[in-house]
């Protein structure tokens, strides 16, 4: 591929990002409104972590079948039938509140709609990137990638506690929807290439279990996936505990500040590894960037701060684009372009599906185990472990520094596993096919 020609992939690529950015900071303004809402009115930590299990369970059951057809079809156009489906859900939910008619069920029923919309579009835009951005830039471009999360963690918590206050619940989720549209229209602006037809006719199932069978051939990549699992975990289990800890102490629009100033370490590290691109040893950064990782989840529960948070929350999310991007581009570059939307799915049901448990688990520790432990005069006060404080908040808080050690733990133990370790070296690089190979459609 000449450099005109690269540039121009690039070009078509950052098109469509931007488009998906600008999503994504609809959809986090989406979601930053709707856990308010839920928690507000039930005051349940329970059905607080349930909107979390919503968004990850109907995904996970999907996304064998999603990255089967992403791999069958455009990609493109698999990412255009998601954003819709997604759009159209968003604007259900704001005329469901609009009318007065809006319960716990059509929340929990409209984000499963958008977590299988989200199984489809996630896989697609992975493979994407293997077809559009020559190897060399693949790194810097799964930094990229990690911007449009970055920034829907830092604008949409902002934009959503303002327009709360201007123009309610469902004018945010119709900005959301709008946001829908632009992302719509940047993939319908842009063309984007079909992989040729692989010949012999299989059965969708064929092709799921080609994606599991592809898998385990690799074990190297497998080792890679668990370790992930496990880090998704301990991240799952502190995204229900923040919200209720700063609530206990800060009101929301201070909680949509501490979440902004937090991501704010999102961004940097997502700009960090744009520039960046990762180390030529990507798997001792991803190691290594996940110790500070653990660390960071053990600062954030021990006091009951607003800058102690603030601090907690931006180094433990500086950490996560570049451990994503070193990981995305190991993943790219060693997994056969055709095969991306299955393999791609495949981790994400393994990568995601221990996660919404423990995160349901750690609402039910924290309402009825923790919470009762550290209240004001409560069994744990006047104890040694009352020095992260006691009352409203504080038992979330130490679940949230046992999570920390539990992650410690499992990533000093990946230290020793040789398998990951020197996954590099043991497993090369899979070349891409040549562009003349694809085709139009």
């Amino acid at each position: 591929m000449s450099d005109n020609q690269s540039n121009q992939s690039i070009r078509k690529f950052a098109v469509i990002w931007a488009g998906q950015m600008v999503s994504l900071i609809g959809s986090g303004m989406t979601g930053f409104a709707v856990g308010i809402w839920v928690y507000q009115n039930t005051g349940s930590i329970t059905n607080f972590a349930l909107i979390g299990i919503c968004v990850v369970v109907p995904g996970i059951i999907v996304s064998p079948f999603a990255g089967a057809l992403v791999d069958r079809f455009n990609r493109g156009r698999m990412m255009m039938l998601s954003d819709t489906a997604a759009g159209t859900g968003s604007l259900v939910l704001a005329l469901l509140f609009f009318s007065g008619k809006l319960t716990l069920r059509e929340i929990y029923v409209l984000i499963s709609i958008s977590s299988v919309a989200g199984a489809i579009r996630l896989p697609a835009y992975m493979a994407l990137l293997s077809q559009l951005v020559p190897t060399k830039h693949v790194g810097r471009t799964s930094g990229m990638m990690q911007m449009g999360p970055a920034a829907a963690r830092v604008l949409s918590p902002l934009l959503a506690a303002f327009l709360l206050s201007k123009i309610n619940f469902q004018g945010v989720v119709a900005v959301d929807f709008i946001t829908f549209v632009i992302a719509v229209t940047t993939l319908v602006a842009i063309h984007v290439p079909t992989l040729p037809a692989r010949g012999l006719k299989r059965s969708l199932m064929h092709d799921v279990l080609e994606g599991w069978r592809y898998m385990k051939q690799q074990p190297e990549l497998f080792v890679l996936l668990v370790f992930f699992a496990a880090i998704n975990v301990t991240y799952g289990v502190a995204q229900v505990l923040f919200t209720p800890i700063i609530l206990s102490f800060a009101d929301r629009i201070m909680l949509g500040k501490v979440m902004s100033i937090g991501a704010l370490g999102f961004l940097a590290g997502s700009v960090v590894m744009s520039v960046w691109g990762g180390p030529a040893r990507r798997v001792h950064a991803i190691l290594g960037f996940a110790f500070f990782y653990d660390l960071a989840l053990i600062f954030g529960g021990l006091k009951a701060s607003v800058v102690v948070m603030s601090v907690a929350m931006f180094l433990m999310v500086f950490q996560i684009p570049i451990i994503n991007g070193c990981s995305q581009a190991i993943w790219q570059t060693r997994t056969a372009r055709e095969m991306q939307g299955r393999v791609f799915s495949v981790r994400m049901v393994i990568a995601w599906s221990s996660a919404p448990m423990a995160s349901f688990l750690a609402g039910r520790l924290a309402d009825r185990v923790f919470e009762p432990l550290f209240a004001a005069h409560g069994p744990i006060s006047g104890t040694w472990l009352s020095f992260i404080g006691t009352g409203a908040g504080r038992g979330a808080a130490f679940l949230l520094i046992l999570n920390g050690i539990i992650a410690l733990a499992m990533t000093t133990g990946c230290y020793f596993s040789r398998r990951l370790w020197f996954l590099e070296q043991e497993l090369p690089d899979v070349m891409p096919r040549q562009s003349s190979s694809v085709t139009a459609v």
